[in-house]
């Protein structure tokens, strides 16, 4: 889980603002250019959202891809090497963000305007790693509040929504 900074001054009524903002990366994105990393440990509840809308996708969209999908789960360094070889121009990780927001909000944020604590389910954080070693590509954070992240193996409500929100807008636009 990643922590954000205040960034974003998206309400309720612009809920659907990082669709703008994602529809816009993915027209700038050369042809299989454009990278999804879920990210989440399945057994801290909420925090495993990332990993749950990537494995959805990559099992519905069976041959239909333009972009590259991967799930991390909790060890996003196990795959990023074959990341860094793609040379993507964007990456997007899908994460479980602590953003005083209400329970599955959702915001794409820049990783440049991240924070990352001491502290992180991550073993290496997020933003560390596209500083180190993703600097050659765009970064960003689709960042989904949870409502709780203890030990527990089920999504809350708001998130499961949130993330069948995002699954079906990415699975949408692999059609495109």
């Amino acid at each position: 889980m990643v922590r954000s900074a205040n960034v974003s001054r998206q309400t309720t009524s612009t809920i659907d603002a990082w669709k703008v903002t994602l529809e816009e990366l993915w027209r700038s994105s050369p042809d299989q250019s454009l990278v999804f990393i879920g990210v989440g440990h399945p057994l801290r509840g909420d925090d495993y959202i990332g990993s749950h809308v990537v494995k959805e996708v990559m099992k519905r969209a069976e041959g239909r891809r333009n972009v590259h999908l991967f799930d991390a789960e909790g060890s996003v360094e196990t795959i990023i090497a074959k990341v860094v070889e793609l040379k993507p121009s964007h990456v997007i990780f899908i994460d479980a963000c602590e953003m005083s927001g209400q329970p599955g909000e959702t915001r794409l944020i820049s990783m440049d305007q991240t924070d990352y604590p001491f502290f992180t389910t991550h073993g290496i954080p997020l933003k560390l790693l596209a500083q180190k070693i993703l600097s050659e590509s765009e970064t960003w954070v689709l960042a989904i509040q949870p409502k709780q992240v203890e030990f527990s193996d089920r999504l809350s409500p708001e998130v499961q929504e949130a993330g069948k929100a995002i699954s079906e807008y990415i699975l949408r636009r692999l059609e495109a």
